[in-house]
């Protein structure tokens, strides 16, 4: 019989739990101050839709890595899909709704290039890890992943005009 593995039964429920308490406070928080309105609910839509296209790459990389014979758990599958539906639906709804409450939008191809870096470099250091059976490798992507938002989320500085 398997162990009860503690660490890990706190850290899923756990981070259920501080994940439904965050969605709550932020929702609280938005209706404080009138935020929950419909272009609110339709940033949120949009940023959900477009998640399931990433959740369906996620979904080909994986079965692309069976065919090639890498064995992958379900608990592995399931978690590596679950985690980026979710990044993704956040990462993409906080750009979508800092570019609607902009004075000027957010330039399309430095987003994109900022999505691209981002989904590369966490693609890129999770197939090493699970290759090399070495999550420590998920630590590297850390840096380009920041590099990536960022550059996504600033404007262009040189396309301040002066007067």
């Amino acid at each position: 019989m398997m162990a009860v593995q503690i660490g890990g039964l706190v850290g899923l429920y756990g981070g259920a739990v501080m994940g439904i308490l965050a969605w709550w406070f932020g929702r609280h928080m938005a209706k404080k101050q009138r935020g929950l309105d419909e272009l609110h609910a339709h940033i949120w839509q949009k940023a959900r839709a477009i998640s399931w296209f990433f959740t369906l790459a996620s979904m080909y990389i994986l079965f692309t890595l069976v065919i090639f014979g890498m064995e992958l758990t379900a608990a592995m599958v399931l978690a590596v899909i679950m985690l980026v539906h979710f990044a993704s639906w956040g990462i993409t709804g906080v750009v979508l709704s800092i570019n609607m409450n902009m004075e000027e939008p957010l330039k399309p191809s430095r987003v994109k290039f900022g999505i691209v870096t981002v989904a590369l470099s966490l693609l890129l250091f999770l197939v090493l890890s699970i290759a090399t059976d070495n999550w420590w490798f998920l630590l590297a992507s850390v840096p380009p992943t920041l590099i990536g938002l960022i550059w996504a989320l600033t404007p262009k500085r040189g396309s301040e005009e002066t007067f």
